[in-house]
C-alpha cells in the first residue's frame, strides 16, 4: 500500500471514529498532496512515497515553526494544537534519528567530503540531505555540522 493510500484509509478511520483533530490534519494533508499532484500534472496518478514524505516533512516543519512563534507570542493553547498536529504527521515519517546517530552521520560526511571549515558546510549538507531525508530535522543537522566544522 502506498503512503498516500494509507493516509486516505486513516482519514476514513478518523471520520468514523469522530477524531476531529486527526480528521482535520489528514484532510489538510490530502489536500496538499492533491495540490502538489496538480502542480506536477499528475492529477490522477498516485504520488511516489518519497514525494509524499517530502510533503509531510514540510508540514511537520511548518507546524513546529508555528508552535515556536505561538510560544513567543504567549499563545500556549495554539502552540499545543500545532504540536499535536505535528505528532499526527510524524507518524507517517520514518523513525527519526537520535542525536548520536546524526553526529555519526555528520562525522562520516565530513570525512567523505574532506570538509575543513565552515565554507564547506554546503558540501557536507548536500551529502547529508540525501542520506537523512525524512529521518532527521535538517535544521538540527545543520547546527551539528556547523559545530563540527568550527570546533
Amino acid at each position: 500500500m502506498h503512503l498516500e493510500e494509507k493516509i486516505v484509509a486513516d482519514f476514513k478511520e478518523a471520520v468514523k471514529a469522530g477524531d476531529v483533530l486527526r480528521r482535520s490534519v489528514l484532510t489538510m494533508l490530502k489536500s496538499t498532496i492533491h495540490n502538489k499532484a496538480i502542480e506536477k500534472k499528475q492529477r490522477d496518478a498516485v504520488m511516489s512515497d518519497e514525494e509524499v514524505l517530502d510533503i509531510i516533512a514540510s508540514e511537520v516543519k511548518r507546524r513546529r515553526d508555528a508552535a515556536g512563534q505561538y510560544r513567543d507570542a504567549s499563545r500556549q493553547d495554539l502552540a499545543e494544537k500545532e504540536e499535536a498536529e505535528a505528532v499526527i504527521l510524524l507518524a507517517y515519517l520514518p523513525a527519526q534519528l537520535g542525536e548520536a546517530e546524526i553526529i555519526a552521520a555528520v562525522d562520516a560526511a565530513i570525512a567523505q567530503t574532506g570538509a575543513a571549515g565552515e565554507k564547506d558546510k554546503g558540501k557536507v549538507l548536500g551529502v547529508l540531505s540525501k542520506e537523512l531525508k525524512g529521518k532527521a530535522d535538517m535544521a538540527v543537522v545543520s547546527q551539528i555540522v556547523i559545530k563540527k566544522l568550527l570546533g
